[in-house]
């Protein structure tokens, strides 16, 4: 009776990690690597700026692996993790390894020297907001990034508020991934052009105009003591 409970309770256990090999893994996914004019288009612009990229917060929802998307048409108030798709670190981590790797800054807040002489040194911090595929209907989406970015650095103060939308070329994960890792690049862009304008156009807010996408801006400044 005793070897009869033993086999059952073996068998019980071999279906399970049968039924639990049946699952199919999660895809991984990271916003790839840097576009191939990535460094013609910020080396030339970086004749006397250096900027140092801090990480990049965000809330807690998401603050970890999870993709989101969220189905605007039907309930815009409900953002959704897919089931079999996430990113291989949180957007806030993805976004930082980005920006640092599109800026030329390096990690831990250490600075890295450009080409001038006397350099204009600037500390940006970030805060992510919105980092998610939004369907406006269905079989349509775009990738939606927000972050506010604060720019620091020889007695200015300037924060600006990002909005790109990007659209993904399908309807599901790997769709989403194409539209934000744009948003992404776009991102670094624009930060690039906000942080070597000239002081006026930097302290004052004025609003750069964007490439692709769509892009609104809210600054302020403050003098320091």
């Amino acid at each position: 009776m005793r070897l009869l409970a033993a086999v059952i309770v073996l068998l019980a256990c071999s279906g399970c990690g049968l039924m639990g090999s049946k699952e199919s893994p999660k895809a991984n996914f990271d916003f790839g690597p840097l576009p191939a004019a990535s460094g013609a288009r910020y080396t030339s612009n970086y004749a006397g700026v250096s900027i140092v990229v801090y990480e990049v917060a965000a809330p807690a929802w998401i603050d970890g692996s999870s993709m989101y998307y969220r189905l605007a048409y039907q309930n815009a108030a409900s953002p959704m993790p897919y089931a079999q798709s996430e990113w291989v670190m949180s957007p806030a981590a993805l976004l930082t390894q980005r920006l640092r790797s599109s800026l030329s800054a390096s990690s831990l807040g250490e600075l890295r020297s450009v080409a001038s002489d006397d350099p204009a040194v600037y500390a940006l911090r970030s805060e992510l907001f919105e980092f998610e595929q939004v369907f406006d209907q269905p079989g349509r989406s775009s990738g939606v990034l927000r972050l506010r970015a604060t720019l620091e650095g020889r007695g200015m103060w300037a924060q600006r508020t990002f909005v790109i939308e990007k659209p993904a070329p399908t309807a599901d994960a790997s769709g989403g991934v194409v539209a934000l890792s744009e948003c992404a690049d776009e991102l670094a862009v624009l930060i690039n052009e906000w942080a070597v304008a000239s002081p006026p156009s930097v302290t004052e807010g004025a609003d750069p105009e964007t490439r692709g996408g769509r892009f609104r801006a809210a600054s302020s400044r403050r003098a320091d003591d």
